[in-house]
């Protein structure tokens, strides 16, 4: 079988949006002092990194939009969902279906592999021996961004809150029945807000990202739901390929187009 390169990008292959990450963040920080950096909402938004740093097994289900940009200035909603099952530090599985596009990801600690039904075709690249070192280095090498990736990489230890240079505590909402906490953050190039849950489980409940970079600020909205204690087997986290499945090769970030 002839063997083809099959370029994996943020948009080509999901329908998720991302908080840019710490390292991205560094060379466009501005001082706190630009912006108010509200007390209330820093330490409910630290309540929340440090509840997550707390879980070693759980699965987050999500339901998402996010808008295509067609004809320069044509805002096109797309939908997508998730479930993505994580045991840290070195096993993750996610599955997203959405309006053109249906994917799934398999990570066991030696290699990530990713499979889409809908063509039948596979790749496998090794990977880094922890969830967050693979989640980085899938990002620069292919230009993958796994959906949410920004709340597992919490979990797995990253902290995000020095690339905020603003920050306010906007008020009590429900989302889904849930009493939560709603802030508003600003980064750099993002504008998000998040409602985080009003508990002993202060998980995120929902959150809406605005990408100030592009003159239609497009944004991403998802709705969050958290089961904290799965029972995930082991076989959830390898892949095996279905009968006739083809196998490709990862493209590498750089590349710019998808080769037959």
């Amino acid at each position: 079988m002839k063997r083809v390169v099959f370029v994996l990008s943020v948009c080509a292959l999901t329908a998720f949006a991302q908080m840019p990450s710490a390292q991205q963040q560094h060379r466009h920080h501005q001082a706190r002092s630009d912006e108010a950096i509200d007390d209330r909402a820093m330490s409910t938004l630290t309540g929340m990194n440090d509840f997550l740093r707390t879980l070693k097994v759980f699965r987050l289900s999500s339901e998402s939009s996010k808008d295509d940009i067609v004809d320069t200035d044509m805002k096109i909603q797309k939908n997508a969902s998730s479930v993505m099952s994580v045991r840290l530090p070195d096993r993750l599985h996610a599955r997203v279906q959405g309006d053109d596009r249906n994917f799934e990801f398999f990570y066991n600690g030696q290699s990530l592999t990713v499979f889409t039904s809908k063509k039948n075709v596979y790749a496998s690249t090794p990977a880094p021996p922890t969830v967050r070192r693979m989640l980085d280095a899938t990002r620069a090498r292919h230009g993958i961004e796994l959906p949410l990736a920004d709340f597992i990489q919490m979990a797995a230890g990253e902290d995000f809150r020095q690339s905020i240079i603003g920050a306010g505590y906007i008020g009590t909402s429900r989302i889904a029945g849930v009493d939560c906490h709603h802030l508003a953050i600003r980064q750099a190039d993002v504008d998000w807000q998040v409602w985080i849950e009003n508990s002993q489980t202060p998980v995120p409940r929902k959150l809406v990202i605005t990408t100030k970079t592009e003159p239609t600020q497009p944004q991403y909205m998802a709705t969050l739901a958290w089961d904290l204690a799965p029972s995930i087997e082991d076989s959830l986290f390898s892949f095996t390929p279905p009968p006739n499945a083809g196998r490709i090769m990862f493209a590498r970030a750089k590349d710019k187009e998808v080769k037959p």
